[in-house]
């Protein structure tokens, strides 16, 4: 019984802040969050990530998983891990629903370029 209370309590608790999230619009700190995390990248893909946080083509929570993605990549993680996990297939899914030439953004990764 004890068990299970406290089961109940931590999926409320991991669930609750992700009720406060728009499914569709990025709130301005999460904004703001991502356009600094964009500044770290280089040159075409520095603009691409200023394009995708800024598309409103694209939804919020697609915008988090690629977010999430490029964190990973960002703190070294290798594509090849990177690239089969969920943030990465809904973020490819979102980009590719916006009209994105996500193809070719994952030939960049691949490449390491």
């Amino acid at each position: 019984m004890i068990t299970a209370g406290v089961a109940v309590a931590l999926s409320i608790a991991v669930t609750a802040p992700a009720l406060a999230y728009s499914l569709r619009y990025l709130e301005p700190r999460e904004r703001e969050a991502m356009l600094s995390t964009c500044m770290h990248l280089h040159g075409k893909d520095r603009q691409l990530c200023r394009q995708v946080v800024d598309d409103s083509h694209v939804i919020a929570n697609d915008k988090r998983s690629c977010l999430e993605a490029m964190t990973l990549l960002l703190q070294g993680t290798a594509w090849a891990a990177v690239k089969s996990l969920p943030p990465t297939l809904t973020c490819r899914a979102g980009l590719g629903r916006a009209g994105y030439p996500v193809r070719s953004i994952l030939q960049r990764l691949n490449d390491g370029t």
